[in-house]
């Protein structure tokens, strides 16, 4: 994209290049200040601004000054600097999707000369347009991943193969719950088609998957503010800022579930443990959000942790990770866990809830931080709030358990004394 760019009237691409955005609102262009708002959100650590820079550097910035005979030498501080560089693959991580490749059904799994492939699919499989149901055509999201260097996980590798800039699509917006079209792929052709009707006058929404507000920052540089929808009970506790992205989560790292847990432990021993539960396909991360409160994942790691040696040999040979129960002294660690994260943020969900509505008519870079980690400190809130209702009604059952059994039993008879034994024997005589 950046030699295209440099080749000007002369590419192809030109039109659709010079009609891309040059400023971004993403967090890879925010300022260090700036980023100081999201303290204690782990999004911070998923920007990936180093990694790309140590990239352009040691692999873009070498091969740019090695071919002068592809890359004019005179657009190395301009097309082919490190702010090009960062806003081409900013241009990528917003703006690409993820086309697979194209799988014929209907082909032969024998090899036959191009030739007479084509033919045999002109006579068999004549083109046509969208006229088959929708969900037999190929469906294209919006990429979730950048180029290598805009993203943290190498594992997605191969998902990147298929990131492509499709020209028009990528113009529609998205939001929470109102797409209404989509693309789709034959073998030749993407198609934008409407899902459902469109009003004259109706924006068309694409959908990038509706992720959480801090995922949608980083990629796309903005969030999305949706009118809060939930029970009226629910309701009231937000009733001084009531928006929200459904979609919303917080994460909680599995370190951090490891240093509450097992404080102490020898940094050998828990590299060892974390390794055995990573091998087992447990993760490193742990997320909470409307739909798992007490997060059951992290509490199979806090039993995992509580286990004996012989335990953990035998779940190794079971090779199946160990369910934690929201019960007792698991709940209680867990508990821990979530007020210590929960501390990891340098302002409180009340002073959040202030700022919100002092930068509201503003809607910049402020308020969007402010609204991330306002949900993520809700989401942490709530599910504090759940585990210890729960805590409370295991204690209420057990004083219940208690209080029956005491009363079941009754008032105990006294022993007979030695003397009215004997006196009771000499009474059945007569």
């Amino acid at each position: 994209m950046m030699w295209e760019e440099s080749r000007g009237s002369s590419s192809p691409w030109s039109g659709y290049l010079q009609d891309m955005p040059t400023s971004f609102d993403t967090l890879m262009f925010w300022t260090q200040q700036e980023l100081e708002e999201l303290q204690g959100s782990t999004i911070r650590d998923k920007i990936g601004k180093e990694e790309a820079e140590k990239d352009y550097h040691e692999k873009v910035l070498p091969i740019l000054q090695r071919r002068h005979d592809i890359f004019d030498p005179n657009f190395l501080d301009t097309f082919f600097s490190l702010q090009r560089f960062h806003i081409n693959g900013s241009r990528i991580l917003s703006r690409s999707f993820q086309v697979e490749d194209w799988q014929d059904d209907n082909a032969s799994d024998e090899s036959r000369p191009e030739e007479q492939e084509e033919n045999d699919e002109d006579e068999e499989n004549p083109p046509q347009l969208i006229a088959a149901p929708l969900s037999q055509q190929g469906d294209v999201e919006a990429a979730p991943n950048g180029p290598v260097g805009l993203d943290e996980d190498e594992d997605e590798d191969d998902e990147r193969d298929g990131v492509s800039m499709v020209p028009m699509a990528d113009i529609l917006n998205a939001r929470y719950g109102c797409n209404n079209a989509k693309l789709f792929y034959e073998k030749e052709h993407l198609r934008m088609v409407a899902v459902r009707d469109i009003n004259a006058g109706e924006q068309i929404w694409n959908t990038y998957g509706d992720p959480p507000n801090a995922d949608l920052l980083r990629r796309y540089g903005y969030i999305d503010v949706i009118p809060f929808h939930a029970q009226a009970q629910s309701r009231e506790s937000y009733e001084s800022f009531p928006y929200e992205n459904p979609s919303d989560e917080v994460e909680i790292r599995a370190d951090l579930v490891f240093d509450v847990c097992a404080p102490g432990t020898p940094e050998s021993e828990k590299t060892e443990k974390i390794e055995v539960w990573l091998n087992l396909g447990g993760d490193d991360t742990f997320v909470i959000d409307r739909k798992d409160g007490t997060c059951k994942l992290m509490l199979g790691m806090i039993h995992y942790l509580s286990m004996t040696p012989q335990e953990v040999e035998e779940t190794i040979e079971k090779d199946k990770l160990p369910k934690g129960k929201p019960t007792g002294d698991t709940l209680k660690l867990a508990l821990q866990v979530l007020r210590t994260r929960l501390a990891q943020y340098t302002t409180t969900l009340e002073e959040d809830e202030i700022l919100l509505k002092a930068t509201a008519q503003h809607y910049g870079r402020m308020f969007s931080a402010v609204f991330v980690r306002l949900w993520e400190k809700r989401l942490l809130r709530g599910a504090i709030r759940k585990m210890e209702e729960i805590l409370q009604q295991e204690e209420e059952e057990m004083v219940r358990r208690s209080n029956t059994s005491t009363s079941g039993r009754g008032k105990r008879p006294r022993e007979e004394t030695s003397q009215e034994h004997k006196a009771s024997k000499k009474r059945t005589r007569r």
